[in-house]
């Protein structure tokens, strides 16, 4: 049997020469885990384990692409990342092998939202 395609993630072809797409859905997968943090004070592996992903899927097409989101755009992702930055402490909680997983997937120091579990969050 075929495996279905997934209707709720955008085109391979499109984020190659669109990277304000990964800007939008990195946008809204934000806005849904701070939305259940907020409601719940807690957040499930998976759903930030997507959010760092999508963050990784915007910074490689904006590497292919450095001029490709408008000044706007960029100060939305300014905003955005100080609102992930935020969300450490639940990372921490809710990724407890975070370090492991980075490690196996080779992630650079550049990649900073996937080290958040080493920020000091006690300030």
């Amino acid at each position: 049997m075929p495996r279905q395609k997934r209707s709720d993630l955008p085109d391979e072809s499109e984020l190659a020469v669109h990277p304000s797409v990964w800007l939008r859905w990195y946008e809204q997968h934000l806005r849904q885990v701070l939305a259940a943090w907020a409601k719940r004070k807690r957040l499930e592996q998976e759903d930030l384990e997507l959010l760092l992903f999508d963050r990784s899927d915007l910074e490689r097409t904006m590497k292919a692409s450095p001029r490709a989101l408008t000044p706007a755009e960029r100060r939305k992702l300014e905003k955005l990342d100080s609102e992930l930055r935020k969300l450490a402490p639940a990372i921490k909680a809710a990724i407890p092998d975070l370090a492991e997983m980075r490690q196996s997937l080779n992630v650079p120091k550049s990649h900073w939202w996937w080290f958040l579990d080493e920020e000091n969050t006690t300030a």
